[in-house]
């Protein structure tokens, strides 16, 4: 089979669309095992978008298969699928206009080849990850832009931490080296003071890059410490890179409890960033801060890094995004209506729509029965809802401030500390200046276990 061949087998069997032309040009001369480069030099097409352009084709072709497709990979893997399939193969659809009978679950072994998540963020190759256009688009090409900066915000279990290792394939890609820091992960004593702050910033960003931590050559007090952890990144672990590093900040709302911290190493982060347009070295880095609300760390203006670069808002799901993952998880792609009660039900939230479709596709449970007891403590979300009413027992104010919220109908106006906490659980969206549950279930649960 030739190229122009597996392109049009591509186009009708799998993708089901027309391919670019720079899509073309990936395939084709991949299927001619051609290296990036070589595509580069001969098509008119940077090195840089063609493996971008190469990296969302693998994606979309492993969606398409319900098995990983990489580089390397795609040649065995077509080859295999591009074989004409037997009449044994094809397992026809019952079909039926009733919504519990629509939801057709995969067969053990599909399921197995395609595994959900329960919980936890989703690989690269996950056929399950849904695309939130523009932003991620956006995100993947700031990174790949001589000093990109990209501030990435969404509540917790949207989709920050799945949407960061897409980000760290893409760098990979492109022979980037990555630094990824969370700091959830931080011990309390790290933010002690900005010294010891900034020397785990160093340490752990040494460590990323498989470099031996040098501290004592670059650290001295009587120049301050965050000169010392500036010298420390541009001439220790820039100056020898012939590539780019992308430097991802992970929960950084964890320094609003820390603000003397953030007054010192948020300004840092900007002056880095804006030192990209004259210091070749500072090119090479590009910044992800990922944060789960707004950050109001006391800033000036010119000081916040949260008025520049890339700005990425990670909406919820869309009744027609909640239909399509439901039809990776077995459901009739025809299923709009699916999408539409998930919306009204859980307000399209990432996480909560995925739990819904993991026991209808992994339980058999019909539509009806999870609807009837999804509110529960017995039901499909009762661990998730228990975890969240355990963390308000303990804190009595925000729980406080939460029943209000529930107990509203129109919206409530809170503190700006319970505003922050709420937000980034998840509980609450905010519209203008007031609190509203960010979906039925968290009112219906909360607004009962909250009277007690």
């Amino acid at each position: 089979m030739n190229s122009d061949e597996v392109l049009l087998a591509i186009e009708e069997r799998f993708l089901k669309r027309k391919l670019t032309p720079a899509e073309r040009i990936v395939l084709g001369q991949t299927w001619n095992k051609q290296t990036y480069d070589q595509m580069a030099k001969h098509s008119g097409y940077g090195d840089a978008h063609l493996k971008d352009t190469g990296y969302k084709l693998w994606r979309a072709i492993s969606q398409a298969l319900g098995q990983r497709v990489t580089k390397k990979s795609l040649l065995f893997v077509l080859q295999e699928h591009l074989q004409p399939l037997s009449s044994s193969h094809l397992q026809p659809l019952p079909s039926s206009s009733n919504l519990t009978k629509t939801f057709v679950p995969l067969h053990t072994e599909a399921l197995s080849a395609r595994r959900p998540y329960l919980s936890g963020p989703l690989p690269p190759d996950s056929p399950f990850y849904i695309q939130r256009s523009p932003g991620e688009e956006l995100a993947y090409s700031e990174i790949q832009r001589p000093g990109g900066f990209v501030r990435i915000k969404a509540p917790q279990k949207m989709g920050k931490t799945s949407l960061m290792f897409r980000l760290i394939e893409i760098a990979h890609q492109n022979n980037y080296q990555t630094v990824h820091l969370d700091l959830q992960t931080v011990d309390q004593d790290v933010f002690s003071n900005i010294d010891m702050f900034l020397k785990w910033f160093c340490v752990r960003s040494s460590q990323s890059l498989k470099l031996a931590p040098k501290l004592l050559d670059f650290w001295d007090a009587s120049m301050g410490h965050k000169v010392s952890s500036e010298l420390y990144y541009q001439e220790y672990l820039l100056e020898n890179r012939k590539t780019p590093t992308i430097l991802i900040i992970d929960a950084a709302e964890r320094l609003i409890e820390h603000p003397k911290i953030a007054q010192d190493f948020f300004p840092l982060l900007r002056s880095w960033h804006e030192k990209a347009r004259w210091n070749f070295l500072w090119r090479n880095l590009r910044i992800v801060i990922a944060h789960a609300t707004e950050i109001y760390a006391p800033l000036k203006i010119h000081q916040s890094p949260f008025n520049i670069g890339q700005a990425i808002k990670l909406p919820k799901f869309t009744a027609t995004q909640v239909a399509e993952l439901a039809a990776r998880y077995g459901v009739a792609k025809s299923n709009d209506t699916l999408g539409k009660i998930l919306v009204d039900l859980v307000g399209g939230h990432p996480y909560l729509v995925n739990i819904f479709l993991y026991y209808l596709a992994t339980e058999s449970l019909s539509i009806d029965t999870l609807l009837k007891t999804v509110s529960m403590p017995s039901g499909i979300y009762g661990t998730h809802l228990r975890n969240y009413l355990a963390l308000l027992k303990k804190e009595p104010e925000l729980a406080i401030s939460f029943k209000q919220v529930v107990s509203s109908t129109t919206g409530v106006e809170l503190d700006a500390v319970a505003m922050y906490r709420l937000e980034s659980l998840g509980l609450i969206t905010i519209n203008g200046y007031q609190a509203i549950p960010s979906c039925n279930i968290y009112r219906s649960y909360f607004q009962q276990q909250l009277s007690v």
